[in-house]
C-alpha cells in the first residue's frame, strides 16, 4: 500500500523564545452597527421636528404670497347634540372674552371673526331653521360685541328665530350680544347685567422709581401718549377718556332700548354697572325666561315648527396641525420674565370694554 509523505506546514509560526509569555488574543473587530443605529434615530428625530417648522414657514410664505394655500371662510362642522332629521337648530357657543385677537387653538375661545363665520354660515344653510345663543362671557371688546351683534342683527333678517340662552355669566357685552335674540332665558342664578362701559389703565409711576426705570417720551402732541402708565393723568386726558366712556355708553343704552323695547330713561336707571342675577334681571325686564339651555332649543323648535326631536348641532372645528404648530410657536417666543419686568415695561393700549370687571 502506498504512502504519502506528510508534508511540513508552509511557513509554520515562529515559536516563541523559552520563558517569554503567550502572544495575546487578536483584537476583536469593532461593531459600530449600535452606534450606527443611534445616529440614525437621532437623524430622524430631528427630521420630524424640521419637517413641520418647515411646512409651517413656506405656508406662511405662501399665504402671504396670495398662493392658493389661502382659502376662504371655512366650513364650520356639524356636532350632534340630539335628535335626527335634516332640519336641524343650531347652537353658537360664545365663550370667554369677547374679542381675542387669535384663538387658542382648542376650539373653545374663538375669534370675533370665527363667530360671524358661524352666524353667517347659519344664516345661510337652508337647513338650520333656527339659532340658540349660548353665552358664558363676562363681556369684552366694545368693537367685538358690536361687530358680532351686527351679525345677528343681520341673521334675523333672514326669518329664522333667534333665541339667546345665557349660562353662567352673560354680562356686559355678553348681555350686549344677547339684546340681538327674539327671547332671553337665563338661569336663576346667571350672573348678568353689569350695562355700561369701562377703560382701565394701569399705573407703575411708583414702581419704576422704586427699581430705578425712567421712561423717557418724545411726542408730537401733547395728549400722544395719553393714559401713559409711567406718569398721572392730566385733568384734560381724564375728560377726553371719559367722553369716549359717554359716546359706548350712550350706544350700548340704544341697543337695549332697541332690543328690549324698554324706555330710555328706565335703561339708564338700570344700567349703572352693578350685576343683576338671572332671577332679578327677569323682574327688571332684561331677561325674559327663567330656564336653561334646553329650555331655550325647546322654544326655538316651537317658534320654527319643528318636532321635539328635531336635529340639534353645535359647529366645532378640529385644530389642524398648521394650528397646533403655530400655538407652540407662540408659546417659544415667549421671552423668559421671571421678574414680570418685561410685562410691566410693555406699552399699554387703552382698551374700551363691555366687560364685567371688579
Amino acid at each position: 500500500m502506498e504512502q504519502h509523505e506528510q508534508q511540513p506546514p508552509r511557513n509554520p509560526p515562529p515559536m516563541p523564545p523559552y520563558g517569554s509569555p503567550p502572544p495575546a488574543p487578536p483584537a476583536p473587530k469593532k461593531n459600530n452597527r449600535g452606534l450606527f443605529a443611534l445616529f440614525g434615530l437621532a437623524g430622524a428625530l430631528l427630521l420630524c421636528a424640521l419637517l413641520p417648522l418647515g411646512f409651517f414657514f413656506v405656508a406662511l410664505a405662501a399665504g402671504g404670497s396670495g398662493s392658493g394655500l389661502a382659502s376662504a371662510a371655512p366650513r364650520w362642522e356639524e356636532q350632534v347634540i340630539a335628535g335626527s332629521g335634516s332640519e336641524r337648530i343650531v347652537v353658537i357657543e360664545v365663550s370667554g372674552a369677547i374679542g381675542v385677537e387669535t384663538p387658542d387653538f382648542s376650539g373653545q375661545q374663538l375669534t370675533t371673526e370665527q363667530y360671524i363665520q358661524q352666524i353667517q354660515q347659519a344664516a345661510t344653510d337652508a337647513r338650520v331653521r333656527a339659532v340658540v345663543l349660548r353665552i358664558n362671557s363676562p363681556g369684552g371688546g366694545v368693537v367685538a360685541s358690536n361687530e358680532i351683534h351686527a351679525a345677528l342683527m343681520q341673521f334675523r333678517e333672514t326669518g329664522k328665530p333667534l333665541i339667546a340662552s345665557m349660562g353662567t355669566v352673560a354680562a356686559s357685552g355678553g348681555y350686549y350680544i344677547a339684546t340681538a335674540a327674539e327671547q332671553i332665558y337665563a338661569n336663576p342664578d346667571t350672573f348678568t347685567g353689569s350695562l355700561g362701559v369701562i377703560i382701565s389703565l394701569l399705573n407703575y409711576e411708583e414702581t419704576l422709581e422704586k427699581i430705578g426705570l425712567q421712561q423717557l417720551v418724545f411726542k408730537s402732541g401733547e395728549l400722544k401718549d395719553i393714559g401713559s402708565p409711567a406718569r398721572p393723568l392730566s385733568d384734560e386726558e381724564r375728560d377726553v377718556l371719559q367722553a369716549i366712556v359717554d359716546q359706548a355708553y350712550a350706544g350700548f343704552v340704544d341697543v337695549i332700548v332697541a332690543g328690549r323695547n324698554l324706555p330710555r330713561d328706565r335703561v339708564i336707571e338700570l344700567a349703572d354697572g352693578r350685576i343683576y342675577t338671572g332671577m332679578q334681571a327677569q323682574q327688571l325686564g332684561l331677561v325674559d325666561e327663567l330656564g336653561n339651555r334646553d329650555d331655550a332649543i325647546a322654544e326655538a323648535k316651537t317658534r320654527a315648527g319643528l318636532p321635539d326631536d328635531a336635529l340639534v348641532v353645535r359647529y366645532s372645528s378640529t385644530p389642524s396641525l398648521l394650528s397646533l404648530l403655530q400655538g407652540s410657536l407662540i408659546q417659544m417666543q415667549q421671552p423668559p420674565d421671571p421678574l414680570g419686568l418685561h410685562q410691566l415695561t410693555q406699552p399699554q393700549t387703552p382698551l374700551l370694554e363691555y366687560r364685567m370687571v371688579p
